[in-house]
């Protein structure tokens, strides 16, 4: 039976979960000997450690309400059964940058993993500048498997369309429906803005009809292109690591959806990044990893494309120029995927500026007139990426280079 735990019922909970203690315990030690602290600051979902003389762990709740507002605010708890089934498929997939999952309940809406104790989220770290030589090699090699390995070209029709069944993510479908695609294009009191923000930039785009026509499409490919699955909230926040490890966390939102989600939620983050840095060398390191992300995503997901056409030999293909003409079918499609990100991208640079959700590297910001200057070119750059028609990333880099000088 569900019921919602606290650091007390969190050891009985564990003493009558065998799993759970052996883990953590020696057969004769007592869950009164387990250190437990609450670390959760998410909008969702309370998390704890959990220290026993056998091991450190994470043992994360879902609560049956959104966690930032309270009970008022009712939320399914079904979001942690997502979570846990896409955490196995992606630790399937990514061995090495997902946490290892130890045990998991759907009744009691609870999952608990590996505790990352030696990293730290990436965005905090990219507020304090630190660099990370791998990450652009980790995160490009995670987007490029997890979204081919749960595609159709990889798992056929039928089965894909069956995974696609377990995954309609309805509450946080719409959540991201509303607060990425919809709220921040209106005047909604669910959206927050910087008083330092000079307010006609944002009813200039908001009135702007190539701009709401280009909104309303990738709304719709959101909500009708189910390509691979997704994680669905892929931002700097739901990344830990170090110099050697990088571990993505948090799948709540996970469905199967357009490839270009994922891919220009976590660019748009690094885009913002960018703008919010003072420094130029940091500043230089970011658009490396943009570029360097990009590139190495698209070689990836193509190699992937390739190699398993080849393994398995299709009839459709079975001709002297077959793999050449399936090729550039390949790179059709990943031409299409860049379109798709760049659209992405400038739906959560949008929405991060002027919806309820902000980014710490821009709203952690003391001074409001600096921080209105930077929301400005955020919103800028957005307004012309999600009406562009590049082709390439270099073109992305250059009008971000532009609008920051401006």
């Amino acid at each position: 039976m569900y019921k919602v735990l606290n650091n007390e019922l969190i050891k009985e909970y564990i003493d009558q979960t065998d799993e759970i203690k052996s883990l953590l315990l020696e057969p004769e030690q007592s869950t009164d000997i387990l250190d437990i602290s609450e670390i959760g600051d998410g909008n969702l979902n309370f998390v704890y450690i959990v220290n026993g003389p056998k091991k450190s762990v994470i043992l994360k709740q879902a609560v049956p309400y959104l966690r930032c507002v309270g009970e008022e605010h009712p939320l399914s708890r079904e979001r942690m059964s997502f979570e846990i089934e896409a955490l196995k498929i992606e630790k399937e997939i990514c061995p090495k940058f997902v946490p290892e999952i130890f045990y998991g309940s759907h009744e009691m809406s609870v999952v608990v993993m590996q505790n990352l104790n030696q990293h730290k989220i990436l965005r905090g770290e990219m507020i304090a500048g630190v660099q990370f030589p791998l990450l652009s090699e980790h995160m490009s090699t995670f987007l490029a498997d997890t979204l081919f390995y749960t595609s159709d070209f990889y798992l056929g029709g039928e089965k894909k369309k069956q995974s696609v069944k377990k995954f309609i993510n309805i509450e946080l479908c719409k959540i991201t429906e509303d607060f990425i695609f919809t709220h921040p294009y209106e005047d909604n009191p669910t959206n927050e803005y910087n008083p330092k923000l000079d307010i006609s930039i944002v009813k200039s785009f908001r009135q702007n009809r190539a701009i709401k026509v280009a909104i309303l499409e990738m709304k719709h490919k959101f909500m009708t292109k189910s390509q691979s699955l997704l994680h669905g909230d892929l931002h700097s926040g739901s990344i830990m690591l170090n110099q050697n490890e990088t571990y993505v966390i948090d799948p709540e939102f996970a469905f199967y959806g357009p490839i270009g989600f994922d891919v220009g939620i976590y660019i748009a983050n690094l885009i913002m990044s960018y703008f919010s840095k003072d420094d130029k060398t940091y500043k230089k390191y970011i658009v490396t990893n943009i570029k360097d992300t990009w590139q190495m995503f698209a070689t990836k997901f193509k190699s992937n494309m390739l190699t398993h056409e080849k393994k398995q030999k299709s009839l459709q293909f079975d001709y002297p120029n077959g793999m050449s003409d399936f090729e550039y079918f390949v790179d059709k499609f990943i031409a299409d995927i860049f379109k798709d990100t760049v659209g992405f991208a400038s739906c959560e640079m949008f929405r991060r500026t002027v919806g309820l959700a902000k980014v710490a590297d821009i709203a952690d910001i003391k001074d409001l007139e600096k921080r209105a200057k930077i929301e400005k070119k955020v919103l800028e750059a957005a307004s012309e990426l999600i009406v562009s028609n590049f082709t390439s990333i270099d073109e992305v880099i250059n009008l971000i280079k532009i609008k920051n000088e401006h």
